[in-house]
């Protein structure tokens, strides 16, 4: 029974040691200004992250600095942990939730914009692993998207 048990770890320690590849935030999917206010901004962002492991992951509740068109609107949360299949692309919801009084009136003006299109940035760490194997994946993504539906 004890030599069962010592091969089973064996096994699973020495399998465990594969070199696990990056996983990248591929595209900026939509940026989407749920409600805006005069006291805060309830948005959306949706990210399409890229697991090109064989084996898959949690992701794990992460933050992202979100900068639209030059004006720092905070930080998306994922509020969850949600599972990422291996060898697979998928979109995932970030929240974002913001104060607007931290912003000045211009910049609220210019997130308002007629042209409804801006650039998005979104930096931070993207917090992944499976059991006791945790990794946090810079992301540093820039694209130019619509804001409003």
């Amino acid at each position: 029974m004890k030599f069962k048990l010592f091969i089973i770890i064996s096994c699973a320690f020495l399998f465990s040691c594969r070199e696990a590849k990056e996983i990248k935030v591929k595209s900026v999917e939509g940026f989407y200004v749920n409600k805006l206010t005069t006291e805060n901004i309830d948005a959306e962002i949706k990210v399409k992250i890229d697991n090109p492991n064989k084996m898959g992951f949690s992701i794990y509740p992460s933050e992202f600095d979100v900068i639209f068109s030059g004006i720092r609107l905070g930080k998306a949360k994922l509020s969850k942990r949600v599972h990422l299949n291996a060898n697979s692309e998928k979109v995932y919801s970030f929240k974002l939730n913001s104060k607007l009084s931290e912003l000045n009136p211009m910049d609220i003006l210019r997130l308002l914009n007629l042209e409804n299109l801006g650039k998005i940035e979104v930096n931070g760490d993207l917090k992944v692993g499976k059991f006791y194997f945790k990794k946090k994946y810079p992301v540093n993504y820039t694209d130019k998207v619509k804001i409003f539906n």
